[in-house]
């Protein structure tokens, strides 16, 4: 995902559901400019600012407690908007891609990376066994959380299909959003452009 963007080296980046950072930390490696990732999870926050402290990226990505459902900034903030496997947690998803698109800047990039549903029927028939059966089992007994990994699996099943994601894009105002599959159809990159004005 990170891949995809159009990074230039002042570029202002905020990261949804940034999670423990990983995909900022990827942005600063890339040279982007100011970075700003927000989370729910002030636990995660935590782990994420030790690490990039380690790291030595502190003075470029700045870690924040935030809702994507409300995001803090005001309008046309930034250049570059991204989120990796939080879409599909969010409650309200179209309300989420509305709010992103809009603290982007006129031209931004919106950048959305999650889990979708193989196309091919007999690998997808295979996947689906291994969510619903494989996961809650050898979660559970590894983690011995096997709600967390019913809820992964459900979540994964349930989330809306590439078109739909398309469309919720199209509809916040995205210029030609598209996306490509990864992983034979098990992972999706999506991005499209803020329309601009001028």
């Amino acid at each position: 995902m990170v891949g995809c963007a159009e990074l230039k080296h002042d570029s202002r980046i905020l990261d949804v559901c940034t999670g423990t950072g990983d995909i900022a930390i990827e942005f600063a490696k890339k040279g982007a400019g100011e970075i700003i990732g927000i989370d729910l999870s002030e636990k995660m926050l935590l782990i994420g600012r030790r690490k990039i402290e380690r790291m030595g990226l502190d003075r470029k990505i700045k870690l924040q407690r935030g809702d994507c459902l409300a995001l803090p900034f005001k309008d046309n903030t930034f250049d570059i908007v991204s989120i990796g496997f939080g879409l599909r947690n969010l409650p309200d998803r179209k309300r989420g891609i509305a709010e992103m698109v809009r603290v982007l800047k006129e031209g931004g990039q919106l950048l959305m990376l999650d889990f979708s549903l193989p196309e091919n029927k007999l690998f997808s028939g295979i996947y689906r066994f291994y969510l619903e059966r494989f996961v809650p089992l050898v979660g559970g007994m590894v983690s011995g959380s096997r709600s967390a990994y019913e809820y992964l699996s459900s979540s994964i099943l349930n989330f809306s299909r590439q078109e739909e994601v398309i469309e919720m894009m199209r509809d916040s105002g995205l210029e030609s959003p598209r996306f490509k599959v990864l992983t034979w159809g098990i992972t999706s990159i999506y991005w499209g452009k803020k329309f601009s004005t001028s």
